[in-house]
Order: C-alpha cells, then structure tokens, then sequence
C-alpha cells in the first residue's frame, strides 16, 4: 500500500500488521537505516582506534599487560565494556518507557562530548571516566537503533535490515585504519592514538545533526504507548498515508501485562527462555573471540611487521574491508539461510582459522597468518559476529524489544570483557599461540549452542496479536521462510 491510499486504524495491532507485512513503507527507508545505524558506525570506529593506539597507549600511560588497576592495559581495554554493559541495560529499558526518538538524540550527545574529551584525556584515570562514559553512550544506543530498525521494516526484511549493523561497524574500523594514515606521514608521532579516538567525534556529530533533523518516532511503539492519533501523525508525515483513527475500546490481553514494557524479567519466561539463552551463548561467544581478535589486531600484526606502521595500518584496513565484504554476504544471506545457518557456518570457519593460526603459529608465514586474520574476519562477519545481536532484537515483540536489545548488549559486553581482558594477560604469560588457542573455545561452545537450540526468528511474527503463535523453538524446525 503506497501513495495516497487511506487506511483505518482500530488498534495498535492495525499498526504491527500494516508494516510487518510490507503493505507499506517509509518514504525514505535508506536513510532511516543510516540515521538509525549511525552510532553502531561511531562503535566500530572507536573500536579500531583504540586496537591502534594500545602500543602507544601503553607506552605514554606506563601501563602493565595485567592487575587489576587503572594503569593496567587490560583493565583499560574493557573499561569501555563495563559502560557498555550498564548502559545497555539501562538503555534497553529506557529505549521501551520513553520510546525511541528521545534515545536516540540523547546518546549520541553523550557519545560526541566522551569522545572528544577522551582523546584529550592527561591521565589513566580520566582516560578510563571518559572511556566508561563512551562505553555507557553506545550501550545506551545500540538497542534502541536496532529497534529502530526492525520496527520500521516488514517481517521479510528484518533480518537484513537489522544485520546492516554489521556492516556499518566493520566499514567504519576500515575507514578509521585509512584516514589515520596521512595524520602519521605528518609527524604527529606518539600522539597518533588521539587524533584516531578524536576523529570518531565528526561521525558522531554528524549522525546527531541528522537524527535531529530527519527522526521520527517508531509508529509501532507510539501505537502501544502514546495512542493512535499519535502513530497516524507518524505514518502521515514519515509514510505518505491517508490515515483515518477509529478506536475501538479493548481490555488488554494477559499476555500484554506479561510483556509490560521494560520487563527485563519477561526475557526469561515461557516462551522467550530459550531464545534468550541462546542469545546469551552466541553473544558472549562471538565477543569473546571478537574483541580478543579484533581489537589487539593492530598487536599481533606489530608482532609479525615489528617495524613497519604503515604496513600494520595498511594491512589492519584491508582486513576489516574484507570482513565488511563477509558482513554484506550476511545481508545478503540472512532472509534466505537464516540467522541460526549464518550462525554454524561463522562459528566453523572461525573456528577452523584460529586453531590453524594456533597450531602453525611458530611456523606460518607472516603473509600466511595474515591470510587466515582476515578469513576470520570475513567469516565472522558473516555468520557469527552479528547473529546473537540480530536475535536479540528480532526474539521479542514491541513491547519488550528494547529492554531484549539492552539486554543483549549488556551479555555481549561481558563476553567483550573477557576477550579483551584475557588477551593480554594470556599474551604476557603464555605467549600468541597458546592465547589464540585458548580463543577456538568461544566458536566452539556457540556452535553447540546452535545445535542444541534450534531457534530463529527470521521470518516469524514475534508480536503479541493475543490470538496465535507457535513458540516451542527447541527442536524446532527454524528455517526461514524464504521473502
């Protein structure tokens, strides 16, 4: 349904239906992702920026390579994590009460004063307040922008709609990688570090600037808690409709009290247990060998070009294009294979890379090892980075959406902790082959996961309409039907 076409509204369910099933579609649809998604590129840029910088961080700070204090390089690592994790719980539930147009503008002015004020930060310790506050900007935003998302799409796209975050991360660690190129031919030197955290402020700006001028609230959410009349003006102005209000007066369902908005405890009740444990498993997994890999990247290519920057710099982009490249194939492939078949392939193939990399390090070529970091990165990308946090989203009706998107950013920071926190301390005891071949376990785990809880949401109605819904997701059948 396009154009002029009227429609009548009698229920919030009237609003669910008309954009699930694709009967329309905003006016801009494009731009929506990119205001929505900014954020998740503000992430990924950050993310490369501090991998590069940990030698020269390390090095002006005095850090050690383990401890507990806030002049340990591990601690500093995952302070931005630990923010992550409270902000997406508290983003989560927040992203359900005040709806998603008040969150969205308010993160991002978190996200561009923390990063400014980081790059320019004198000491550990002021250094890991602005980290924390960075950390806490992005949990807050990361679920209300996939909500966002997925409530602005059609069942048919949703999975590839929300899985474009993918994308947008490992696109902006590869710009990051080549923008900071020419700032090292000009002699900044030691203080490389913090023009590559500062520069990740524009972006942010400039996704702040656009979410204020083009955002509008989700019409799902604004059905459920702020009425029709409000949710017609939606679909109006961002929609092109003729819309007509005819409420009618209706007594809410039980499941709608189940599924209160901000119900964190709803996560974890029939029929959402499964999915949320599973959600847990590949979350915790995927960031555990994410953050071990992909943050001291920029580390273990030092190890293997101990006197080459720009060569670290160079090949640190090309790997994170190519895993953008395997972030498309998982846009691509998510409507047709599914989330939970993308999820087995990653896993495997990443698997697979790490225990070669672990077994051969000592013998493999450099150029050889380099090969099999960016399979890695191509395969994790596709199949196994985004696959928990497009569950996440996609698991759980409008009502508790956002608090299922934070609290699936909260796990995944834990198992973000644990990469970047184990990496260095394993390095400093055990060495790079026994480090990365403590990471294989992480795939491993996920892909029994997968195995044994045979869930996806691709393709399926999750909203609470009162009236149906098949929910017994272990043992499943899960493929997708195809859109």
């Amino acid at each position: 349904m396009t154009g002029n076409a009227a429609v009548v509204l009698r229920k919030p369910d009237d609003v669910l239906r008309l954009i699930d099933t694709g009967r329309i579609r905003p006016k801009h649809p494009g731009l929506v992702k990119i205001v929505a998604l900014g954020s998740i590129f503000v992430d990924g840029w950050d993310l490369s920026s501090f991998g590069l910088g940990t030698v020269q961080i390390t090095s002006e700070f005095n850090l050690t390579n383990s401890g507990l204090s806030l002049h340990s390089l591990p601690v500093i690592s995952m302070i931005i994590l630990l923010g992550a994790m409270f902000g997406g719980l508290f983003g989560g539930y927040l992203t359900d009460r005040v709806g998603r147009t008040k969150m969205l503008l308010i993160t991002l002015f978190l996200l561009v004063g923390a990063t400014v004020l980081a790059a320019t930060a004198p000491t550990p310790e002021l250094f890991c307040l602005w980290r924390f506050l960075m950390g806490v900007g992005v949990g807050l935003d990361v679920p209300v922008a996939l909500a966002f998302v997925a409530e602005y799409s059609a069942i048919s796209n949703k999975g590839r709609n929300v899985t474009m975050a993918q994308v947008m991360s490992t696109a902006a660690a590869a710009v990051a990688f080549f923008v900071i190129i020419p700032f090292h031919f000009i002699g900044v030197g030691e203080q490389l570090w913090r023009w590559s955290i500062g520069l990740g402020a524009i972006p942010a700006l400039i996704v702040l600037i656009l979410r204020f001028i083009y955002t509008a609230e989700s019409p799902m959410w604004a059905a459920k808690y702020e009425g029709l009349e409000k949710a017609a003006e939606i679909l109006r102005k961002n929609y092109d409709l003729e819309v007509i209000v005819e409420e009618e007066r209706r007594v809410a369902a039980p499941q709608e009290e189940r599924s209160r908005a901000g119900s964190l405890l709803a996560l974890f009740r029939p029929p959402y247990t499964a999915r949320t444990i599973l959600v847990s498993i590949l979350v915790v997994c995927q960031a555990a060998q994410y953050y071990a890999i992909s943050l001291y990247m920029p580390k273990i290519f030092k190890s293997l070009f101990p006197d080459d920057i720009v060569l670290v710099l160079v090949l640190s982009g090309l790997v994170n294009v190519i895993g953008a490249i395997g972030a498309l194939g998982c846009v691509a492939g998510t409507q047709r294979l599914g989330l939970r078949r993308l999820g087995l392939i990653g896993f495997s193939i990443t698997a697979g890379c790490l225990a070669i990399i672990s077994g051969a390090f000592n013998v493999l070529a450099a150029s050889i090892a380099v090969v099999l970091i960016a399979l890695f990165s191509a395969a994790h990308n596709f199949g196994a980075g985004y696959v928990g946090t497009a569950m996440g989203t996609l698991s759980y009706p409008t009502a508790i959406r956002g608090i299922g998107g934070g609290y699936t950013q909260a796990i995944t920071r834990v198992g973000g902790m644990i990469g970047a926190f184990a990496f260095p301390v394993l390095l400093e005891a055990q060495g790079m082959r026994f480090t990365i071949g403590a990471i294989v376990l992480a795939p491993l785990v996920a892909i029994v996961a997968l195995m044994v809880i045979r869930w996806d949401p691709v393709g399926k109605d999750v909203e609470e309409h009162g009236d149906e819904h098949d929910l017994d997701e272990i043992g499943a059948n899960s493929t997708p039907s195809s859109s």
